[in-house]
């Protein structure tokens, strides 16, 4: 496990939570947590956004390019709308403020499982921007705006938290296959993170 934040005091209270049951690697830094990345093969994230030396939505986002399938949990205490957005757009799946590190343990394993675990305040926010974005096309107006039937049911199942490997098995299909689904799902809807591809899908009003 990738521990990123450099509230050295902070990570003397998180670690223990995680210890029991993780190897967890700390990185005080952006370029100290991407480096750890590259080379040690995370199974899974903890990025604070305020980090000396650069963003945690550039960690993120490097994180994603990295291991595209490395789940990523915020833990941090920025709660502005735009940096919430911003965070899960970058490919995290999570966001935890600071003040639920209780729910740290929990969260952890929530991500691994394909899950999104939210602090209350960010799961309002999600679901006030699915409620007030307008659905760009009208249901069945064209062709799925593009998508075939595959590529949906595979954005479908990755609502639902299933990995990779658990979308291709559903499908009868290798995890190369799917990783070529969505790689076609990022290009024609213009996303590039499984969260804007879901969330792309319910505003064009295609997942009930």
């Amino acid at each position: 496990m990738l521990l990123v934040d450099d509230d050295r005091r902070f990570c003397e209270l998180a670690r223990p939570l995680l210890d029991a049951d993780f190897d967890v690697t700390v990185a005080h830094s952006a370029r100290d947590a991407c480096a750890v990345a590259a080379h040690a093969n995370p199974e899974v994230a903890v990025v604070d956004l305020g980090l000396p030396d650069g963003d945690g939505i550039d960690v993120i986002a490097s994180l994603s390019k990295i291991d595209a399938e490395l789940p990523v949990l915020v833990l941090t205490i920025a709660s502005s709308e735009a940096r919430i957005l911003a965070a899960l757009r970058a490919g995290a799946r999570g966001y935890l403020f600071k003040g639920d590190i209780g729910r740290l343990r929990r969260a952890v394993d929530e991500v691994r499982a394909g899950e999104s675990p939210m602090s209350a305040g960010v799961a309002r926010l999600v679901m006030s921007q699915l409620r007030a974005a307008p659905i760009k096309q009208p249901p069945g107006s064209e062709p799925r705006g593009s998508l075939t039937a595959r590529e949906l049911e595979v954005v479908d199942r990755l609502r639902n938290g299933l990995t990779y490997e658990e979308v291709g098995a559903s499908l009868g299909v290798s995890t190369n296959t799917i990783r070529t689904y969505i790689r076609s799902v990022y290009d024609k809807l213009q996303v590039s993170t499984k969260t804007e591809a879901v969330l792309e899908a319910l505003r064009r009003g295609w997942l009930v």
